[in-house]
C-alpha cells in the first residue's frame, strides 16, 4: 500500500508542474526619454578579414578597403560612429576597434591588420569570436 502523503506529494508536483505560469498584464504608460547624444554610447567600430581565392579582404564596417588605407578607413568609421566626436580633434588610442577575423584566416595577416590600426594610433583593439556552445 502507497502511503497517503506520498500519493499527494506527487498529485501536488504535477500540479505544480500543469498550471501555467501567471504574468502580469497591466498596461502601464511608461515615460518616453531623449538622451542627449553625447551621453549616447558610440556604435563599435568592426574590421573584417577574410581570406578566399582572390587573397586576403579587410572590410571596416561593410566597406571593403585596401590593406594600405585601412587606418584611415578606420579612423573615418570611428568619427562616423561617435557622435560625441564633433572635429578631428580627438585621441585615437581612447576608441575601440574589434577585429572580426575567420577562422582560415592567417595569423600573420591577423598581425598585419592590428599593425595598420597601430600605426594609425589605435591600442584597444579587441578580438570577436563566435559562440559556438551545443
Amino acid at each position: 500500500m502507497i502511503p497517503f502523503i506520498d500519493v499527494m506529494l506527487v498529485l501536488v508536483i504535477i500540479f505544480m508542474i500543469a498550471a501555467p505560469i501567471s504574468t502580469v498584464d497591466i498596461e502601464v504608460d511608461m515615460p518616453t526619454s531623449k538622451i542627449d547624444p553625447s551621453r549616447r554610447p558610440p556604435k563599435p567600430t568592426w574590421v573584417s578579414i577574410t581570406e578566399d581565392a582572390t587573397g586576403l579582404r579587410v572590410f571596416v564596417m561593410n566597406d571593403e578597403v585596401p590593406m594600405e588605407g585601412l587606418g584611415e578607413a578606420a579612423y573615418e568609421a570611428v568619427k562616423t560612429n561617435d557622435p560625441r566626436i564633433a572635429n578631428d580633434d580627438f585621441e585615437v588610442k581612447d576608441q575601440r576597434i574589434y577585429i572580426r577575423a575567420d577562422g582560415t584566416t592567417a595569423y600573420r595577416n591577423v598581425v598585419r591588420v592590428m599593425n595598420q590600426l597601430q600605426n594609425r594610433g589605435f591600442t584597444k583593439i579587441g578580438f570577436v569570436a563566435e559562440d559556438r556552445r551545443s
